[in-house]
């Protein structure tokens, strides 16, 4: 299993900044190199069902799918649903601090088969360690320089729109 973390404190920001920049595909892809897009599939009483398309080490191509459950504004997570890793758990923890909002992320990804998996954890273990960090560090750097998220219902109804109309 591979695993990265980061936390950071965005100034001047709110929880509810931070989730809505989370939650739009638009902005979030702006901070995250692993990612390429995320198309709500379905809501779900507590989140939504999503296609993560991505890029491997930054550059082989994969989609995902997964389930979000989040507690507005201060807690996201994402699970796998369906894809080649065994296992895929993120999550966000935001929190209001004196002065902003502390932002914490989590990724871990088991792509279990065999001797794949063992290779896959000894080439893109640190890899995807400090790509973590980054986007975390690039998600407070833009919400601080004025950048902002759609929120759930717009972001995705606007990307869906937008992946449809190509």
């Amino acid at each position: 299993m591979v695993r990265g973390e980061g936390t950071t404190v965005a100034k001047g920001v709110t929880p509810d900044d931070v989730f809505d920049f989370v939650l739009d595909p638009a902005q979030y892809t702006k901070a995250d190199t692993k990612m390429v897009w995320v198309t709500k599939l379905a809501d779900t009483p507590d989140g939504m069902l999503a296609r993560e398309d991505g890029k491997f080490l930054g550059r082989l191509p994969g989609s995902v799918i997964t389930r979000y459950r989040w507690e507005r504004p201060n807690h996201i997570d994402v699970t796998l649903e369906h894809g080649v890793p065994r296992r895929l758990h993120a999550w966000f923890e935001i929190d209001a601090v004196e002065g902003g909002t502390r932002i914490r992320h989590v990724e871990e990804l088991d792509l279990g088969h065999g001797p794949l998996g063992w290779l896959h954890d000894v080439v893109a273990g640190k890899w995807f360690a400090r790509s973590v960090v980054a986007e975390v560090a690039e998600i407070g750097r833009l919400l601080q320089a004025g950048e902002r998220g759609r929120g759930v219902a717009g972001a995705h109804e606007r990307g869906a729109a937008e992946e449809r109309d190509g």
